[in-house]
């Protein structure tokens, strides 16, 4: 089989132990530098679609690709749509997701990356296409190659918190304590 290759999106910011969004868009074009050289990707809508029926339950949340070390989390969702790779992760308890999670709601780590094997792809004129791919895990990095695939929020117990609502909210605390964002 061949190499795991990985690509990242950004991430924005998280409160409770659910953090979700968009791991990878599809149709978007982006530049990738790695061991296949330089060239222009963009992933097809479908293309983890076997992958996650196979084996969506066993994909993990990592940070920055680091298997030296336990994963933080598990994928609790993993659904396409046409705009791409929608992710959902149970961050549980632990050091290592306690420091993940205040480094994702600091605006620190800002960014998600998928670690996965291609399985069908093709060249469109200049472009890399991915039809088919094996996904194995999602990261937390600080940088990503893949503009607006973000995280849309935080769920803590079937609830909700939108993003704005949790800045606005950050913000008043830190006037309140005399400091700034």
């Amino acid at each position: 089989m061949g190499e795991i290759l990985y690509r990242s999106a950004p991430v924005d910011s998280a409160e409770h132990r659910t953090v979700f969004g968009l791991a990878v868009p599809y149709g978007v074009e982006t530049e990738i530098h790695d061991a296949g050289g330089d060239y222009t990707e963009r992933f097809a809508y479908g293309a983890f679609g076997r992958s996650i029926a196979e084996r969506g339950h066993k994909v993990r949340l990592m940070v920055s690709h680091d298997h030296r070390q336990l994963p933080i989390g598990k994928a609790t969702e993993l659904r396409e749509s046409q705009d791409g790779l929608h992710a959902a992760f149970y961050v549980p308890e632990s050091r290592a997701g306690d420091d993940a999670l205040n480094l994702v709601k600091a605006g620190v780590v800002d960014s998600f990356s998928i670690g996965f094997r291609p399985i069908r792809s093709r060249e469109v004129g200049n472009v890399v296409e991915r039809i088919e791919a094996s996904l194995y895990e999602i990261s937390l990095v600080a940088a990503g190659a893949y503009e607006g695939a973000t995280i849309s929020g935080v769920r803590s117990e079937g609830r909700v918190i939108e993003l704005a609502v949790i800045r606005r909210q950050l913000q008043m605390l830190d006037l309140l304590n005399g400091t700034e964002l």
